[in-house]
């Protein structure tokens, strides 16, 4: 299945950039190349590319497609607003929520990220929920906090079983955009830990989908992103919109899933099996 929880995930959402044209001029050059099984690939084009994109692309591609945003209502008098159902007509399987972006200018709040977090799962659609806080919460000391708060709230309203489809992005709001700082792995690895709790708590222990990085990830630091936070994945912004380096990104995560498959290997050659747990098992904590 294309959302395997074993997968190293890989995306990008273009924000406000590429026409129509330039968005299939994207995926034509992606679709020449065979994706690794081993990562989950997704694109999150602006609404007016995404239909074009689904269309262009491979009935078989593996590659998940995404909406920037979608509101929870299902229809109605939302000038300029799209619904779940209407993203996924389109040809979205997950919807972005709750961006820094989107907070501070179009006044999105925990709560209305809960309600569309709601919204996302019962139109099948995966949310993937964006959380991070700002710098001077950072360096108050108060990040896991603020950022647990975050997921909590968004985890709201779903049921223990339900927060399993759920995607989070931790996205320091400090280390994105044009002027944000990268983050170091050892600044990031404590807060994916801290989301990690939470979902845990949420969930029954059940643990969620994925939880990824994303904030000024790019060629030089993505490989010590997903070896050193205890991440699933890194969510990519601008060093993916060039589809040659998206490519060089993905095969990042397929060394480093290689890396990972090797090390599962050793462990289980290393150390005596548990009582009662099958050889051939690979536990993966979420």
């Amino acid at each position: 299945m294309a959302e395997n929880a074993d997968k190293v995930w890989l995306g990008t959402s273009w924000k406000m950039t590429k026409t129509i044209g330039e968005a299939l001029a994207y995926v034509e050059t992606l679709a020449d190349r065979q994706l690794p099984d081993a990562v989950q690939t997704f694109l999150v084009p602006a609404h007016t590319a995404l239909a074009a994109v689904r269309g262009r692309m491979p009935a078989n591609s593996p590659v998940l497609l995404g909406a920037q945003n979608a509101h929870w209502a299902a229809e109605g008098a939302g000038t300029g607003e799209v619904s779940m159902r209407m993203v996924a007509d389109a040809g979205a399987r997950l919807v972005e929520i709750g961006h820094s972006e989107r907070r501070e200018h179009h006044n999105e709040t925990d709560e209305s990220v809960s309600l569309k977090v709601r919204a996302a799962l019962d139109a099948a659609l995966v949310p993937l929920v964006c959380v991070g806080e700002p710098l001077a919460i950072r360096e108050a000391g108060g990040d896991r906090e603020f950022v647990r708060a975050q997921v909590s709230a968004a985890l709201s309203r779903l049921s223990p079983a339900e927060v399993c489809r759920v995607v989070l992005a931790y996205e320091p709001i400090w280390a994105i955009g044009e002027r944000g700082r990268p983050a170091t792995p050892e600044e990031v690895a404590p807060v994916i830990e801290e989301i990690r709790e939470e979902v845990a708590r949420a969930s029954g222990g059940r643990g969620c989908r994925a939880v990824l990085y994303g904030g000024s990830v790019n060629l030089d630091n993505a490989a010590a992103l997903l070896e050193r936070t205890g991440a699933d994945g890194l969510f990519v912004g601008r060093t993916a919109w060039d589809v040659h380096r998206f490519l060089k990104l993905v095969d990042i995560a397929a060394d480093h899933s290689a890396r990972r498959l090797r090390g599962g290997r050793e462990e289980r050659v290393d150390r005596p099996h548990a009582p009662n747990t099958p050889s051939g098992s690979v536990a993966k904590g979420l």
